[in-house]
């Protein structure tokens, strides 16, 4: 049985990008479908988004990070899920230091369930994928972190996109049912965050089940959004 490294699979890939023309999914620049410059972009240490609870992201939405997101979401560019489940990686990373977790304590990667209609436009479960690659990661970081499919929905809930923070925070209240954990460390995951109000649903699921949820952490955050709903507040 073949074990790939990290090494063997980044020179497949650019040896695919010379083979299979490309283009960058973060500025759309022929090459490798995610460029140096992008890469670059988004080396940035990541942000506290949310006031009361510990919620890390990695990118603002609006860039490259953000055009990367839609790009393996929506467009099924699936070689993006290296570098987002790195960035993901490292809001997770941050948002462990700041709760002030323990090293050695087993930790679980629980991602915000895809709706089931979702899942079958796109042909895949993407924060499914994005919290085991990223759970990887630290893993090689020498975190002991997994997936861990801890939630699911119980009731339908609408896209969230041009709703207000009221009606964002409606639409999800009681949509989300935690499921049993092993024991250790829970952190929320999601793609984008905007005004916080999914991983605040996820957050009162989990500790109505009786697992108190450490911190969570996104690969992109729209600021701008959360402010147009939210006016002069957080969330």
């Amino acid at each position: 049985m073949s074990v790939r490294s990290p090494q063997l699979v980044a020179l497949a890939e650019a040896a695919l990008d010379l083979v299979v023309p490309q283009e960058c999914a973060g500025c759309a620049q022929p090459g490798r479908v995610w460029c140096r410059q992008c890469a670059s972009a988004c080396a940035t240490p990541p942000t506290q988004v949310a006031e009361g609870i510990r919620l890390w992201a990695a990118c603002e939405h609006a860039g490259p990070a953000g055009r990367g997101v839609v790009a393996f979401k929506d467009a099924g560019v699936r070689r993006m899920a290296g570098p987002l489940a790195t960035l993901l990686a490292g809001a997770v990373g941050t948002a462990l230091g700041d709760a002030g977790t323990s090293g050695g304590v087993p930790v679980w990667l629980v991602p915000i369930p895809t709706r089931r209609s979702a899942v079958r436009a796109r042909g895949s479960d993407h924060m499914s994928v994005l919290a085991g690659r990223a759970a990887r990661v630290l893993r090689r970081a020498g975190v002991a972190a997994n997936r861990c499919p801890g939630l699911v929905h119980v009731r339908a809930s609408s896209d969230q996109v041009g709703l207000t923070r009221n009606q964002r925070i409606a639409n999800v209240q009681g949509s989300l049912r935690a499921l049993e954990l092993p024991p250790g460390v829970v952190v929320i995951v999601d793609d984008v965050t905007t005004t916080g109000a999914t991983v605040r649903e996820a957050i009162r699921a989990m500790t109505r089940a009786g697992r108190p949820v450490a911190c969570a952490a996104a690969v992109t955050w729209s600021p701008g959004a959360r402010r147009r709903a939210s006016g002069t507040h957080w969330d």
